[in-house]
């Protein structure tokens, strides 16, 4: 229905298999465990990454919904404004100008997923050093853990079977949720 997939990363869910207009279902309805966390964080301190939070659900949707380039960097995007402003609320000594050159630097590059791959990666790396160790974020650390692997199988596309990128969804969405108690 949204024409020929024009995004550089792929997963391995069948293509329009339960509905004619979403791409890739499971995938678009997992990330509504994003929205869950959003709006759980609407509720505290860090209302400003319950939004983005929501937002990064809604691109989510989008791009799996979709599989369209311009949903694609609306979806990294939003994973990139999560991770610097959890960064930002770590640190807050990090200049909050630095986003700009990071958006700007993934605009120039969007084609290139490794790059993307890349500054996320390193944002992640960032987070891990700067959060306060506790049982939250041990706990967190695994949920992560567990949902790279995820990712990883489902990039392999082994099986189709078993939704490894919902899955993936589903363990990020619990990790965040998890460490951002941690972070509270």
């Amino acid at each position: 229905m949204w024409g020929t997939s024009d995004t550089t990363v792929k997963f391995c869910e069948k293509k329009y298999a339960r509905y004619y207009w979403i791409a890739e279902y499971h995938n678009t309805v997992s990330a509504l465990c994003y929205m869950v966390v959003g709006f759980t964080l609407m509720r505290t301190r860090l209302k400003f990454l319950g939004w983005l939070t929501c937002l990064l659900s809604v691109c989510t949707m989008l791009l799996h919904g979709t599989l369209r380039h311009l949903s694609q960097m609306g979806d990294e995007m939003s994973m990139l404004l999560v991770s610097f402003y959890t960064l930002v609320e770590l640190r807050p000594a990090t200049s909050k100008y630095l986003i700009y050159p990071i958006l700007m630097c993934y605009c120039a590059l969007n084609r290139f997923f490794l790059c993307f791959l890349c500054m996320f990666v390193v944002l992640q790396f960032l987070i891990f050093l700067n959060v306060r160790k506790n049982k939250w974020i041990i706990l967190s650390a695994i949920s992560a853990t567990v949902a790279s692997f995820c990712w990883v199988m489902d990039q392999l596309c082994i099986t189709e079977e078993y939704q490894m990128h919902a899955w993936w969804h589903f363990f990020t969405a619990l990790g965040m949720g998890i460490g951002y108690i941690g972070i509270l």
